[in-house]
């Protein structure tokens, strides 16, 4: 999911040090396995993967053909190419948005025995699947994973009184979001312009706490047919929960619900007047490492808080072999070579992606590049599912503009919430 366009890529790279790749190169290999032509369709933010290419031909004797492609014009060239019963592939890239239709469509071949045989013995960490399974099949392989986090200015906590290293234990504590909003409540000084939290509740940002509060409560989006179940108790006191922190608590910078993105909503937190931000993880490098920070050095940064348990929404990338694949047997070598421990440690020592394999996210040249990574580590072994259905656009349209009304108090939560499931039922029929 390519959340943060290519701010997050180029602000990011400064965090790690791309020589270490050299630390790296493969030794040559005699070719085996598949060495048949190869074709792969990569993101044109994906120059981890490319990076792995003459390493690729070292040990299969093939060089991969590659063409890429940006983001938003994934769907459309994967659409186009497949309703023409073509591939531009043996192995693409797809986004969590949109695996379930073109696995409804019959476009993608069924992985699940790839990751269960291979990858998740390998390490691959279990969550970060979830948002690439359709009607509990895996049809996608993540890359990349990465979820929102909790970041905190330490400094306001001490000013408050507050122990300042005490979030960082909070996702394993049930009902911490108790304790996140008393941290609230002591820091804020909106005479000062100081608000104990910030975020991005414009449009389909949203989304995200809510997503996080749904599920910390126990509650889904969508049940395991795929039906619209946000309207539950778990729902309507995330929902709620949100409305007083705007409302009633007023600990919540009251501009969140005109930010759009994370770069409405960060201005704030890095001139040091918003004590909580919940967002991605490269603003911890930025937070801690820009000179223009007001919190370099002080922004903490762990897993969301717990409602019963700590919970996020995925934010991970993927490949998976279409069903008109040339060498589909390829597309899947490439995949079980780029999930490889090597290759993960080199894609997170040398880029701003977090590898997708539990070990790699651990290791020191890792954690020296991201020094975040434990912490989506941490944050996947919690819930990270997002809803994803084939519809999931249409759906995610109806549910947070239903959360905006209720931001706005036009509505009560169960109202919105109500709402939002018949409006999803009916344009379903």
């Amino acid at each position: 999911m390519n959340y943060f366009g290519m701010n997050r890529r180029h602000l990011l790279m400064g965090l790690g040090g791309a020589a270490l790749a050299g630390n790296w190169a493969s030794v040559a290999r005699s070719a085996t396995g598949n060495t048949d032509p190869v074709k792969l369709l990569l993101g044109s933010h994906m120059d981890y993967l490319v990076n792995l290419l003459p390493s690729y031909e070292r040990e299969f004797g093939v060089m991969p053909a590659v063409e890429q492609v940006t983001t938003p014009d994934l769907p459309v060239k994967l659409n186009s190419s497949m309703i023409a019963r073509r591939s531009p592939g043996d192995a693409v890239f797809v986004t969590a948005a949109i695996v379930a239709g073109l696995a409804d469509n019959g476009w993608l071949t069924d992985l699940t025995d790839l990751v269960e045989d291979k990858l998740l013995p390998n390490g691959l960490i279990p969550n970060s699947v979830t948002a690439a399974n359709y009607k509990s099949r895996a049809y996608g392989v993540p890359i990349t994973i990465g979820c929102p986090i909790m970041h905190w200015n330490k400094d306001l906590c001490e000013a408050a009184g507050l122990d300042p290293e005490a979030p960082s234990g909070w996702h394993s504590t049930p009902n911490s979001w108790a304790a996140l909003l008393e941290y609230a409540k002591e820091i804020n000084d909106p005479d000062n312009n100081v608000y104990g939290i910030t975020d991005n509740w414009g449009g389909v940002g949203n989304i995200f706490t809510f997503g996080s509060l749904l599920q910390g409560a126990g509650g889904r989006f969508l049940d395991d047919d795929l039906n619209p179940v946000m309207n539950s108790e778990a729902g309507i006191e995330a929902l709620s929960r949100m409305v007083e922190m705007l409302h009633l608590h007023k600990v919540i910078d009251p501009a969140v619900v005109t930010y759009t993105w994370v770069f409405d909503a960060s201005p704030g937190y890095l001139a040091g007047q918003r004590g909580f931000f919940f967002t991605w993880p490269f603003i911890a490098g930025i937070a801690n490492g820009s000179p223009d920070s007001a919190v370099q050095g002080r922004s903490g940064y762990a897993p969301y808080p717990a409602v019963e348990t700590s919970a996020s929404v995925d934010g991970s990338e993927f490949l998976a072999v279409p069903t008109f694949a040339e060498n589909p047997e390829g597309g899947r070598q490439f995949i079980e070579f780029a999930t490889s421990l090597e290759n993960q440690i080199i894609q997170g020592s040398t880029s701003p992606w977090a590898p997708s394999i539990d070990v790699a996210l651990g290791h020191a040249d890792v954690v020296a590049n991201l020094p975040f990574a434990e912490v989506i580590r941490q944050s996947y072994e919690y819930p990270v599912d997002g809803g994803y259905s084939t519809d999931r656009e249409r759906w995610v349209e109806i549910l947070t503009g239903q959360v905006s009304r209720a931001l706005a108090q036009e509505v009560s939560a169960k109202e919105a919430l109500d709402e939002t499931v018949a409006q999803i039922n009916a344009s379903r029929a």
